[in-house]
């Protein structure tokens, strides 16, 4: 492969990397959320003037790191899923408990 192939599919992947933590950003999060995310993460983020801080807020741009906002998102994702998977089991285990005292 020669070095413009190669810079040339680090640019795309870059370009894909930007687009799918805007919509992370856009789709996932609540106003609220992406407040209190750019407040814990205010290095992450550029902003020029007023008007660009409300866009972001509101979901519009994403003018933050994507690397960072992806990786918070599978961490939350990761605890959802783990807490989900713990109440199932916690419910499981009630319904067992209650057959076994049902059938005493």
């Amino acid at each position: 492969m020669k070095p413009d192939e190669r810079l040339a599919e680090l640019v795309e992947n870059s370009a894909c990397f930007d687009d799918e933590a805007w919509k992370a950003w856009a789709q996932c999060l609540s106003p609220t959320e992406r407040l209190a995310y750019i407040r814990k993460h205010r290095s992450h983020f550029r902003f020029t003037d007023y008007d660009e801080v409300i866009a972001v807020v509101r979901g519009r741009r994403f003018t933050g790191c994507p690397s960072q906002l992806l990786r918070w998102r599978d961490r939350i994702r990761a605890r959802t899923l783990q807490s989900a998977l713990l109440f199932l089991v916690a419910v499981w285990l009630g319904i067992i408990w209650l057959a076994v005292r049902l059938i005493r």
